[in-house]
């Protein structure tokens, strides 16, 4: 059903409605009366004719119309019972304040999951319950209860809140208001027995007013839900901004205690997030800081960087942090530089970042003119302006009329940092961004840049052709001659190899594989050959090839075998492997390989289906990328033939969908650009639906 009557229901009741304010049941009329609600407001109080100068109702029924929305704000059982008059009464959202439900314990979970019941039962959508709330201010539909709409006037305007968390809802709020952001939505959802943070984004997205939504979640119920409320946003060029907390075990401990909730791998987190263009934010304040750029102007198309200060020492910083950060810092061109050389003093240096030197304090049009020649020749895409000080002498109202003049005749971003707050104030009366700290601006500009560059980049599509068809009749493991078989299926370059099951076999295959071969058991019940000591490697000879099969073939349940494979040496041991995970489905993990795995576990995990491009930019983030590259006089390892097989097991893992448990290809061998990339060993688990024919 649709949560238009959440965002702008027509009629509203307050049930445990007070004639006190300042209580739950009453912030959210003094609320609605104050920020302009044009429908009726019921309230319900059988103690009362009257309520903060409203006519009363004793219950729900006694309405004159179903209330489209009603809050409910009475306590334990008496809130359960709210909830079946509401839905008796046919109310279309109820919006639970209660607390004492699925956060703490088993009795409170049972309690929620009736009321959740009886809405379900009705077609009521319900907010909450232990939650404080929504806000609308463009409709002035406040069924909310903070304190924080009365101690800070809320504005309409283009930036809208959703938050698990009452108390962080308000605290994100607070940030965006101090930092001169307008905000039309604040919603709390609280223990989400039935209305998510991703379904109140879902439909969010879709008001033309709202132009970045900020999110904080604790756990992702319904993926699929913000996965489409994300790619409407994309469509329409909307950031969403969110903060995923539970990132460690504390985390996720914390977490349950507070709303119920349960957390999904972290990094399977940035995955899901990265390839529906949502940025993650750490905490409420990382939420807000590149809000105004966002609102400010258009997208950068690139991550060129310049500096413009009248501080040599802001400079060298801002080279410092550009390097860190991953920001071009490019080279001005002949023709900027000359006709720069031409504005400054004779001392000054146009390089970036660009010193104008103390000689701003005798022209205060020099920040002006070296902008208009950096927006001329198109020599960045993001630009800082950094005053360290500024004051008596500077001409800080034309500083801030240059800036606004670029940004908008340029359609540049910009950003200032000014650690004096009146120096910032200046720049943002005139709507242009202001930081008080150089890496703060240098950190909201890069995160403009990716964040675009993200909204822009184009969903991948998985290949048309059907995953290859999984083994008839089999459960758990697969062995490796199996495993390797349908990976070569799906299109992954196997290692050569054969399985025997005599002597003379595994001395045929020495002969054909040889010189060096890898000697191996063959067995679904032992998928962990190398802790049980049957696996030998480096094997030169017929005779050492007929031992290793003597000494593991009697070790192994009748009819398995043992596996000889050619022996490869790449230029790097990488890693490939898949999971189906319970929320986001089929994830796909990209990273180095070999023993070192599961130690320095460093690996990018990515969801299905993705392009080359996505494989090869989680390979520049690893902490082993340099050794990727031309090292030392070698060539470049062939990144780009293993980006291909992780596509094509992305691509399989997704058509198998949940009749794969797992797939576990390490070490996969990456020999020099133009060489490719071989999967030297596998292991693949189908899970338990799997044992009907594939």
């Amino acid at each position: 059903m649709t949560l238009r009557a959440a965002l702008a229901p027509r009629s509203i009741a307050v049930v445990g409605a007070s004639d006190n304010p300042h209580k739950v049941g009453g912030r959210p009329i003094l609320y609605m009366k104050r920020y302009g609600f044009k429908g009726a407001i019921y309230p319900i109080n059988p103690g009362r004719a009257e309520v903060q100068g409203l006519k009363a109702y004793a219950s729900i029924a006694d309405t004159p119309e179903a209330p489209e929305l009603a809050v409910i704000a009475v306590a334990g059982d008496e809130a359960v019972r709210a909830v079946d008059e509401c839905a008796a009464k046919g109310v279309k959202v109820a919006v639970v304040m209660t607390s004492g439900f699925g956060e703490i314990g088993a009795a409170g979970k049972a309690a929620q999951e009736r009321m959740a019941a009886s809405a379900r039962a009705a077609g009521m959508r319900l907010v909450g319950p232990n939650c404080q709330g929504l806000a609308n201010f463009a409709t002035g539909a406040v069924a909310n209860f903070s304190t924080i709409f009365h101690e800070m006037e809320a504005r309409d305007g283009p930036v809208a809140i959703v938050s698990q968390s009452g108390a962080c809802s308000q605290a994100i709020y607070i940030l965006a208001r101090q930092r001169g952001l307008d905000v039309r939505h604040v919603h709390a959802t609280g223990n989400e027995a039935d209305v998510t943070v991703a379904d109140l984004a879902e439909e969010i997205v879709q008001e033309e007013g709202v132009r970045l939504v900020l999110l904080y979640m604790e756990a992702i119920q319904r993926p699929q839900v913000l996965a489409r409320a994300a790619e409407l946003a994309r469509a329409r060029d909307l950031p969403i901004v969110a903060v995923k907390a539970g990132r460690t075990a504390s985390g996720v401990k914390a977490a349950s205690s507070h709303t119920g909730s349960l957390a999904s791998e972290d990094r399977v987190i940035d995955a899901f997030f990265a390839q529906h263009a949502i940025w993650r934010a750490a905490d409420p304040q990382d939420l807000v800081s590149a809000g105004q750029l966002y609102l400010s102007g258009g997208r950068p198309k690139g991550k060129r960087f310049v500096a413009v200060s009248n501080s040599g020492a802001s400079c060298v910083m801002a080279a410092d942090a550009a390097e860190e950060l991953g920001l071009d810092l490019p080279e001005l061109a002949a023709t900027p530089q000359s006709r720069l050389q031409q504005v400054l003093p004779a001392f000054a240096t146009a390089a970036n970042p660009l010193d104008v030197t103390g000689a701003l304090l005798n022209n205060s049009g020099l920040f002006g003119s070296a902008m208009t020649i950096l927006g001329e020749e198109d020599a960045c895409d993001l630009l800082m302006l950094a005053i360290p000080i500024a004051g008596a002498g500077y001409d800080v109202p034309l500083f801030a009329r240059d800036a606004a003049a670029f940004r908008e005749r340029f359609a540049k971003s910009i950003a200032v940092a000014a650690p004096q707050e009146d120096i910032r104030a200046a720049f943002e009366k005139l709507g242009v961004p202001a930081f008080a700290r150089e890496r703060d601006a240098m950190l909201a500009l890069h995160q403009l840049a990716a964040h675009s560059a993200l909204l822009r980049r184009a969903p991948a599509q998985a290949l048309a052709q059907a995953a290859p068809a999984l083994p008839a009749g089999k459960t758990g493991f697969l062995d490796e001659f199996e495993s390797l078989a349908l990976l070569a299926r799906a299109g992954i370059a196997v290692v050569e190899h054969r399985l025997c099951m005599d002597e003379a076999a595994a001395r045929d295959a020495f002969r054909a594989l040889g010189p060096t071969v890898a000697v191996k058991a063959c067995s679904s019940s032992v998928p962990h050959k190398t802790e049980q000591g049957l696996v030998r490697l480096g094997v030169q000879s017929e005779a050492d090839v007929a031992k290793a099969f003597g000494d593991f073939k009697p070790r192994l349940p009748q009819g398995d075998g043992v596996l000889v494979a050619r022996q490869v040496a790449g230029r790097r041991e990488l890693a490939l492997g898949a999971k189906v995970d319970p929320l986001f489905g089929p994830v796909v993990m990209v990273g180095d390989g070999g023993i070192y795995l599961e130690a320095l576990k460093d690996f990018r995990l990515l969801l299905p289906p993705f392009s080359r491009q996505d494989v090869l930019a989680a390979l520049a983030g690893l902490r082993m990328a340099p050794l990727l590259g031309a090292l030392r006089g070698q060539p470049p390892l062939d990144v780009g033939a293993y980006a291909d097989m992780a596509v094509q097991l992305g691509d399989a893992v997704l058509g198998w969908g949940e009749q794969v448990a797992s797939v576990d290809v390490n070490p996969v061998m990456v020999f020099e650009q133009g060489s490719g990339a071989l999967a030297v060993d596998a292991l693949v688990e189908l899970a338990p639906a799997c044992a009907k024919p594939g």
